[in-house]
């Protein structure tokens, strides 16, 4: 049993244990639609893979259909949403770079503690970043591209972009 002596302290770790499984949680619903949609893979085995029955599939595929058009409608307010509408195809390939090369990025903002690796800005960079490594929604020429634009454009603040290493800057 885990002894508290800071309540505000345990408050706020508490707060981002849930953000990271909100995290997580949206994450593999975006995979679950992804492979559903894309990958041919049947309900039975997509629900094999996490625990459900077809049936609890199915539903679970409905509710993210809605959830992901009702999405589509709305034009994207941070980058991390433009980045999922290109990954849904909601958007050709062209036009998100073209918008990710105009995108009004935001600073980075990592602060000290246990859950500094899963802080993430979705107006910033990371996302961009994401797209690239993790999604593979962008090439290696095109992110160079985008990373050069955002830097030339955010020259003020250099927390923008990174170089795809993970960066801390020396007031934090």
């Amino acid at each position: 049993m885990t002894t508290i002596t800071d309540t505000d302290s345990e408050l706020r770790e508490l707060a981002r244990l849930h953000d990271r499984h909100q995290l997580i949680a949206k994450t593999i619903e975006e995979r679950i639609f992804a492979l559903w949609r894309g990958g041919g893979i049947s309900l039975e085995e997509l629900g094999a893979a996490i625990g459900k029955s077809a049936s609890q599939m199915s539903r679970i595929l409905k509710r993210l259909e809605r959830n992901l058009t009702a999405q589509a409608a709305r034009p994207a307010i941070t980058a991390m949403a433009l980045v999922r509408q290109a990954q849904r195809g909601d958007i050709d390939h062209e036009e998100f770079v073209a918008l990710l090369k105009n995108w009004q990025y935001e600073p980075k903002h990592k602060s000290r503690g246990e859950s500094d690796d899963w802080e993430i800005v979705d107006n910033s960079f990371d996302a961009i970043y994401h797209a690239y490594v993790g999604l593979d929604l962008l090439s290696d020429e095109e992110y160079e591209e985008v990373e050069r634009v955002a830097n030339t454009s955010n020259a003020a603040d250099s927390s923008i972009v990174g170089t795809g290493r993970i960066r801390f800057d020396e007031h934090q």
